[in-house]
Parts: structure tokens; sequence; C-alpha cells
């Protein structure tokens, strides 16, 4: 899939996935304009290391302190009226273990932010970062009875809220995932809306962690944690790791969903999966590699 030049706003810029795919684009994309949006302000050192990355190719570039669960907050709506696609990481808290206060203004942001990319005069492209929490029902019974290799479509009736044991105490991501949940719904809902102007793509994110992301440092715990033997790992730590999304399959596919061409998208809209092309996982990704021409390259268990 040939390059499309692209101007982008992110949302959650300074994050982990946020600041990522900033410097992605910044570094290796055809993109003449990038917009970083948060509710911190950039450091100095933050500002030059982006400002560095496209080196002599010239590319427009600010990173811009808002708020985004204010909607009459001009930064940020100005911003979206800039750009060709919105990128939408932002959220209250970066932990699944959400309070309903969190998760409202999770989707507070959300409502804001993809009704905005509907309303520009110049987004064609808004791309929801949702998770797969949405799907998390399915690692225990009785919805993962008979689910082999490839059997977790999108399409699937979701299984909202991931439980598991943290290795001190039981984790359920069921609030999380619950404003990841509405924000599907409500992007699918624009689409259809706005398909004559802006198409919405939904991403459900697998595992990628902070920094290197190295399978080596997975763990069914939710944490980081120094090597351990794959055939070892409990049941759980194997849903963990079967959802890993390395940073360069991640930058990948989240550059393929601003630059996609959507004629065969119905609706306006597509849900898919976002994982490396790790073996013997449950989820597909056939949908990610047919709506978005995604080729991942790396697989948990390849060492």
């Amino acid at each position: 899939m040939a390059e499309r030049a692209r101007s982008v706003a992110v949302t959650g810029a300074l994050g982990n996935l946020g600041w990522k795919l900033l410097c992605h684009l910044a570094e290796h994309s055809a993109s003449t304009r990038l917009i970083g949006l948060d509710n911190r302000k950039a450091s100095p050192a933050q500002e030059a290391e982006l400002r560095r990355l496209p080196g002599e190719r010239p590319v427009d570039i600010d990173l811009v302190e808002c708020d985004l669960a204010d909607g009459q907050d001009r930064r940020w709506r100005d911003a979206i009226d800039q750009v060709e696609a919105v990128v939408h990481f932002a959220y209250r808290s970066p932990f699944p273990n959400d309070t309903w206060d969190d998760a409202n203004l999770s989707f507070d942001m959300t409502l804001n932010a993809a009704q905005a990319a509907a309303d520009s005069p110049a987004a064609d492209r808004f791309v929801f970062a949702t998770s797969n929490h949405v799907m998390g029902r399915y690692k225990d019974l009785p919805l993962a009875k008979d689910l082999g290799p490839g059997d977790l479509h999108p399409e699937l009736t979701p299984g909202v809220g991931t439980r598991w044991h943290t290795g001190t105490e039981d984790a359920d991501a069921s609030i999380y995932a619950t404003h990841k949940w509405a924000g599907e719904r409500l992007c699918r809902a624009l689409g259809q809306r706005a398909a004559a102007q802006t198409t919405f793509a939904c991403i459900r994110i697998g595992w990628c962690q902070p920094s290197e992301n190295l399978p080596t440092t997975l763990s069914g715990t939710g944490s980081h944690f120094h090597a351990q033997s794959t055939a070892a790992a409990s049941e759980t730590d194997r849903w963990f790791k079967e959802m890993w999304l390395s940073n360069r399959d991640f930058c990948q596919l989240f550059q393929r969903a601003t630059e996609a061409d959507s004629d065969t998208w119905p609706d306006g809209s597509i849900l898919v999966h976002g994982m490396s092309n790790n073996a013997n996982m449950k989820w597909n990704i056939d949908a990610t590699r047919g709506y978005l021409g995604y080729q991942p390259q790396d697989d948990v268990y390849a060492g």
C-alpha cells in the first residue's frame, strides 16, 4: 500500500501509545502536518526529539496542551478542524482498573473527539484505540469453550471485561472495557451518519507495553517481569502473551489505519483486532489485514 501524505492529530500524544505513534509518523511516514494533543505540557526535550525525527523532510509539528474533556476548548477543536486524520488514544487512567468516574471522563473525551472529527471540514478518518478487554470474558469459561486459534473474530458478541489475578489481588477490567465498548458503538453510529465525509476505524489493541515492549517482559499479572519460559506459563499468561502487539507492528497498524482506502468498509466504519502475528492465538486479524493492508512482522513466540 503506497503511503499518502497526511495531516494527523494524535490525542493522548504524550502517553505510551500516542508518543510511539507520533514519533513514528514524524520519522517514517509521508505526513506533512502532525499535531499532538495532551492535557500535559510537553517538555523541551520531548519537543526537541520530535522535531529532530523528520530529518530534512519538511513537517509542520505542534504539541498542544488542552483539555479534551472540555467540549468548549478551542485548542483541540481547532486542531481537529485542521487535519485529515485523528487518532484517539486519550483516556483518564492508564490502567484497566478504572472507576466509573474515570470511565465517564474517558468516554466524554471519546465523544468530543469523535463528534468533532465527524463535523470537521477537513477530517476524513477517525481512528479509535479501543481495547482487547472488550472481549476479555472469552479468556474464561463458558465463552472460552471450543475457542480455537483464530476463532475470536471482532464481530462476535462482546464479552466485556477481563478478569484475572495479579499475583496479589483479583482484577476486573469491566468498567474500563465498558467505556471502550461504548466508544465502538459511538464510532459505528457516527460512521453510518458521516460516511460520505468521515470514516471510523476501531482497533482493539492487544498488549503493547511501554518502552521496548519485548516478549520477555510479558506476564499474566499485567505487569513487567524477567524472562519466563513460555512452556511454564499459565493459561492466563498465555492469554495475555498471545495478544502481544510489538512496537513496529503497532506503528505500522495505526499508520495504515490513517491511510487505508475505505471503499470496502461497511457503513463507513470497521472494527478490527490489533495483535502481532502470534502463533496459535485465538484472536483473528483477517479483517485487520483485509481492510487496512496490515502485514504484521512479529510473533511473541519467535524468540
